[in-house]
């Protein structure tokens, strides 16, 4: 068969060459947040390698050579598994047309490789892969609602630092401190809502993540049809379901943390239920006939701390019954040395 020369010169070869290097070298560089702007990103797309003087790109490819393609794959070793030069080249395509990228891990590994585990840091599998000038991040609601209750605590703290100052202070000194005193309280009851909200609904998406991690690396066949659909189906399921039976669907029957999840439900629920579901008429005998409104207006700051408190002994303890006490979950760190701190001011 005969074979056909490549039209392409020495000169663009060695053009093609620096300019696929110097991509993956910018998306290197861009997950590692070494750039201002995008235009400084954008050059190995702008700049025509082929105008070059000749000296310039010879030197250009003795450096590829020499320095470069170490250091491209050492980064890829470090961070990806089965990925290239060419894969980040790619990548880069990718991300010019945006300016970033967002994109689930499981598509993400299957458009460019695999994200090594050490990079993951026992994050779930159903994060969100955020390539920008910030570098390389990892979006999921668990580490999201985490943070917001961050926040609420560090508010809870500083009104109740503020209204400690009035603590013994008459009614007529409390009086002519009465807009600053206002202003305290609304903080302080903003923080305690915010927070038995997102306890709820951080442990509703730690759940409905477990389950969705499962469904997609277990064979579900195997299982009973309606162990299946509590799975699967976790718009139907109750939270008291997701919260006792997925522990022990998952991670097997011996899970003896029931005490506290109910303890969960019977304290920290009602009053979440009270406050998304706002009304003057009582709940339901069957769901514990209690008054909606009362809750709303006897929420305080031992409630708020509390239910942050239960909710990650609950987290934690679920996570090593499933993955065993060698994986440690990095997103729920800083909460608990915050839930420290507070405790302390309360105390």
């Amino acid at each position: 068969m005969m074979k056909f020369k490549s039209n392409k010169s020495g000169r663009e070869k060695e053009a093609n060459l620096i300019r696929r290097t110097n991509k993956a070298v910018a998306v290197a560089r861009l997950m590692l947040k070494e750039f201002d702007n995008w235009e400084e990103f954008f050059e190995p797309k702008t700049t025509d390698y082929s105008t070059l003087p000749r000296r310039q790109l010879k030197s250009g490819k003795n450096d590829i050579k020499k320095n470069l393609n170490r250091e491209i794959k050492e980064f890829c070793s470090k961070n990806f598994i089965g990925v290239t030069e060419k894969t980040l080249a790619k990548l880069y395509n990718d991300i010019c047309k945006f300016r970033g990228l967002e994109i689930p891990l499981k598509e993400f590994e299957k458009e460019y490789g695999k994200v090594n585990p050490t990079v993951i840091k026992g994050n779930p599998s159903h994060l969100t892969v955020h390539i920008s000038l910030w570098g390389l991040q990892f979006l999921f609601p668990e580490d999201i609602l985490t943070k917001d209750i961050i926040v609420s605590l560090s508010i809870l703290q500083n009104s109740l630092i503020s209204l400690e100052r009035f603590k013994n202070k008459s009614h007529t000194q409390l009086s002519i401190k009465k807009i600053e005193i206002s202003e305290a309280v609304r903080q302080k009851e903003f923080a305690q809502r915010s927070i038995i909200l997102c306890c709820f609904n951080l442990l509703e998406a730690f759940l409905n993540g477990l389950a969705w991690d499962y469904s997609q690396n277990h064979d579900l066949s195997k299982m009973s049809k309606r162990k299946r659909n509590t799975i699967t189906d976790t718009f139907s399921v109750s939270f008291r379901d997701k919260l006792l039976k997925y522990p022990k669907i998952i991670g097997g029957p011996d899970f003896d943390f029931s005490e506290k999840c109910e303890l969960f439900i019977e304290i920290v629920k009602p009053f979440r239920d009270s406050l998304v579901h706002p009304s003057p008429f009582s709940a339901p005998e069957k769901f514990g006939g209690y008054d909606k409104l009362k809750k709303i207006y006897d929420l305080n700051e031992h409630v708020a701390i509390h239910s942050v408190d239960l909710m990650t002994e609950i987290i934690i303890c679920i996570y090593k019954h499933i993955h065993g006490e060698r994986k440690k979950l990095t997103w729920l760190s800083e909460l608990e040395s915050n839930l420290q701190t507070i405790k302390k001011t309360i105390s």
